[in-house]
């Protein structure tokens, strides 16, 4: 009986261990779009929303970018106000949270949003069975309210249902643009209004007057919005807070969506009136949920320890910005955590942090100890060598083989082909580029 039960634990135990190492490796902007599509398919996982005031925290910096100290009392960078940046998706979104509908209706149009493709249309068929109960006439009716939202035309799903949309948009009482629209659009992108116009036995006159309208819609809804790769954002995990007593670490949970179970659907696990297969249903679905919500909590730990170490270990950066980094890597990490070194480095690849001096991979603050009577890191010796090439003769610069000889007696053994690995890293020419006059 013990072995069963076991063997019964396994899977659902491996499912979680799976979701939590799923969770952990995603950023926060990757986390926010797991949990909203995660709710999507599981009808008891609630989401609601960030507090008011705070959505604009989702505009956060370009990745990458340095920003200037920040007085106390100075909103984060990535709560002020960003470029209007709006995709499609986007303004869909916020129309769908706008709409006084019901909160089934709401999902449904949700899961729409995120089916659409570049143009704003959907696919012809995009039913999913767990969000429309299998109902063909949920479906249409809520592609019906989709096609109701600006601009004219998204939730088309082809070009003839996108112009047909725009012209009842328009107030078009004209038959013959709609008959031309859903037949004869190959035709009449050929300049054929003869065809047209023998085949309707119309004259061809109004096929031209036909044509001049059709010409004024838009095929593509979604032009005059970003396409979503223009400027690379991201959205900090952590933010570091330097107060009188020390430092503050938040986390970006507060400006993400909340995770909840919906009291509702929780109650329908133990309905009488489903029958089992329902209830199964619905209890594994609390299962599923339960786990997530315990998931984001756990990556919410492991993210602020790491955190929590690595400004312990490179303090003296956090405070004024320019002192070096201290010999640091992800074994030593681990170990300090009592983990193993590929949940750290699932915890902290790919995530961003904040602080006064700008925003940083958190992979930034790994240094390798180089070999040294000092304990130098690799940033001790990329600061060393700029300082090398700065004071060189432009007319006979240094090469790499000579800068590892400078570094050598000053007590950091670096190979020569790192030297080039550090200079291609900090963009800094080889020595026959930085000749005097093409420097």
């Amino acid at each position: 009986m013990k072995i069963s039960l076991s063997q019964e634990q396994r899977p659902v135990l491996g499912q979680k261990m799976q979701m939590s190492m799923q969770l952990l490796q995603m950023n926060a902007m990757e986390l926010d779009t797991h949990l909203r599509n995660l709710a999507l398919e599981n009808p008891l996982i609630d989401i609601k929303p960030p507090e008011s005031g705070i959505e604009c925290s989702l505009r956060a910096v370009p990745t990458g970018s340095r920003s200037k100290s920040k007085q106390d009392g100075d909103a984060p960078e990535f709560l002020r106000p960003a470029q209007n940046y709006e995709s499609l998706r986007d303004s869909i979104r916020e129309q769908i949270a706008g709409l006084r509908v019901p909160e089934m209706m709401r999902r449904e149009l949700s899961y729409l949003s995120g089916e659409m493709d570049e143009r704003g249309y959907l696919p012809p068929d995009c039913i999913q069975p767990s969000i429309f109960c299998s109902s063909r006439e949920r479906y249409e009716n809520a592609v019906k309210v989709f096609q109701s939202l600006e601009p004219a035309g998204v939730g088309a799903r082809s070009l003839s249902e996108c112009l047909c949309i725009q012209l009842r948009r328009k107030g078009c009482e004209d038959d013959l643009p709609y008959t031309i629209c859903g037949g004869y659009l190959d035709r009449l992108a050929k300049g054929q209004l003869n065809h047209i116009s023998k085949a309707l036995g119309v004259p061809i006159r109004r096929v031209a007057e036909a044509k001049e309208i059709i010409a004024g819609l838009e095929p593509r809804p979604s032009n005059g919005f970003s396409d979503g790769e223009e400027i690379p954002y991201v959205l900090p995990d952590v933010e570091i807070i330097e107060r009188e007593e020390g430092f503050t670490l938040v986390t970006a949970d507060k400006y993400l969506p909340t995770c909840t179970i919906d009291a509702y659907y929780s109650e329908m696990a133990e309905s009488e009136r489903l029958s089992d297969e329902e209830r199964e249903y619905f209890r594994e679905k609390l299962a599923q949920a339960k786990w997530a919500i315990d998931c984001v909590r756990r990556r919410r730990d492991t993210l602020v320890s790491c955190a929590e170490a690595i400004v312990r270990a490179q303090s003296r950066f956090f405070r004024d910005g320019h002192s070096p980094l201290r010999p640091l890597t992800m074994t030593a990490l681990a170990e300090t955590l009592g983990v193993n070194v590929s949940t750290v480095s699932r915890a902290v690849n790919g995530k961003y942090l904040l602080c006064r001096w700008g925003t940083f991979p958190f992979s930034d603050f790994f240094a390798p100890e180089i070999h040294s009577g000092n304990g130098g890191t690799s940033f001790d010796a990329i600061s060393e060598i700029k300082t090398i090439i700065a004071d060189e003769n432009t007319g006979k610069p240094f090469s790499d083989r000579k800068i590892a000889e400078m570094l050598a007696q000053k007590g950091l053994k670096v190979s020569r082909r790192t030297i080039a690995k550090y200079r291609e890293r900090e963009m800094i020419p080889p020595a026959s580029a930085r000749r005097s006059g093409r420097r």
